[in-house]
């Protein structure tokens, strides 16, 4: 069984998602870097799928031609991403001429020390690239793969014979797709199932108990366990924040719900109180 999805970048403006929705796409792989910086469209696009229940995924090209290079892009995703959650992984674009010019050998040790930088900070983590690529260059990494593979008068529609069939995890069968709520072309993929849950799904019952106490990071006790961090890191992780629930509050717990009051316009103050904790309730 496959979905219908889509990848985009600044190229496409600010996408009408509750219309791609609409329109049977269930998921969006996100352009979250180029050459310059975060992409334009990232923030826009990243909360408005999780508003038309879309899944997310992020993708960046890259430049990298050492492993150094390598690392530093990928962290420069995490720094992006802030641990937010995303539904498809991050995935490594791979195709640069410059890059291909380094052999197999040493592309593959680029593309080893990105993915094992992002997988280490909880995310997954695959490759995006062309056929011949996949054969001549990147094929054989420890990896799932999104394939682009589409005809030169491409229209749009997918041509069974040119499937990739090489056990891929997506397929990008045109450059050149028309989607309701998108102006001008977008990429069109399908992707082959399981699909996890999607962003705005129900969430179920948080198994840890609210002591109902105002938290906020201690450097002072935060290795100390508690039961109400727990509850807190649940419900920030359900909302969309990567997080580990381990009682402790940490750094990482701190830049969650930091963001999590930014993106829900309450008081960035890094305290669980009455507001912060009504908004996780309803998230």
């Amino acid at each position: 069984m496959s979905y219908k999805m889509i990848d985009v970048s600044s190229y496409q403006g600010h996408p009408d998602w509750e219309q791609v929705r609409k329109a049977g796409y269930v998921g969006g792989i996100l352009r979250i870097w180029n050459s310059k910086g975060v992409d334009t469209s990232w923030e826009y696009n990243y909360h408005a799928c999780e508003r038309a229940d879309i899944l997310r995924g992020a993708y960046r090209y890259s430049y990298a031609l050492t492993t150094s290079q390598a690392r530093a892009e990928a962290q420069e995703v995490l720094q992006t991403l802030q641990g937010r959650k995303l539904e498809l992984g991050v995935w490594l674009d791979l195709e640069w001429k410059n890059q291909r010019a380094l052999g197999s050998a040493k592309v593959k040790q680029i593309a080893d020390t990105w993915m094992k930088t992002i997988r280490r900070a909880g995310y997954e983590c695959n490759v995006y690239c062309n056929m011949d690529w996949y054969r001549n260059v990147c094929g054989g990494l420890d990896a799932r793969y999104w394939i682009a593979r589409y005809p030169q008068n491409d229209t749009g529609i997918p041509i069974a014979s040119l499937r990739p069939n090489i056990g891929e995890l997506a397929w990008q069968f045109s450059h050149k797709g028309k989607v309701p709520g998108i102006q001008g072309n977008v990429d069109l993929d399908e992707w082959y199932g399981p699909l996890p849950s999607a962003p705005g799904s129900h969430k179920g019952k948080n198994p840890y108990r609210d002591t109902g106490r105002v938290l906020k990071y201690n450097r002072l006790t935060a290795g100390m366990v508690r039961e109400g961090v727990r509850w807190l890191q649940w419900e920030l992780r359900e909302a969309g924040y990567q997080l580990a629930v381990d009682g402790k509050f940490g750094p990482k717990t701190d830049l969650a719900l930091r963001a999590f009051q930014a993106d829900h316009g309450l008081t960035v103050d890094g305290k669980l109180g009455p507001a912060t904790r009504a908004a996780l309730i309803m998230a």
